[in-house]
């Protein structure tokens, strides 16, 4: 699919800049509620495109402009809808968007995936969001 395809192209990028010192953030004034109709589409795209299930929530309110690297919150978005859907065979792909308003009153979105897949086993959740760590090496085969 085009949206793996980019993902994995800028994520390799990204790995690039990040050694040479070279990585930054493009944080520009973006409407959050078409680049948030455009970030769904294209999770729905690609689940429904694999057979699965997509469910979408937003809760909150939403702010008209927002300043953000919708680059990068797209390839954060596409990175967890893509491992999401790798590891499910049958069911459902969830994304919630939510919109907090931290302290000092700035607008925070807060992410979640949730799906139907396999799961990770308790001894293994500590291993999560480790560099270079995939709790069972042989289950990327089957998927």
């Amino acid at each position: 699919s085009t949206m793996i395809l980019k993902t994995v192209v800028n994520d390799i990028l990204d790995n690039f800049k990040l050694k040479a010192g070279k990585f930054s953030l493009d944080i520009r004034e973006v409407n959050l509620p078409a680049a948030v109709e455009q970030w769904v589409n294209a999770a729905r795209g690609y689940v429904e495109s694999q057979k699965l299930n997509f469910r979408y929530t937003l809760a909150g309110e939403i702010p008209e402009l927002v300043f953000l690297d919708v680059v990068r919150i797209q390839q954060i978005l596409s990175n967890l809808t893509s491992n999401a859907v790798k590891f499910t065979e049958a069911g459902y792909v969830s994304l919630a968007l939510e919109v907090l308003n931290n302290v000092s009153g700035v607008p925070v979105l807060k992410v979640a995936v949730e799906d139907t897949g396999i799961g990770v086993p308790k001894e293994h959740q500590g291993q999560l969001f480790q560099r270079f760590t995939q709790a069972d090496v042989t289950i990327s085969r089957r998927f």
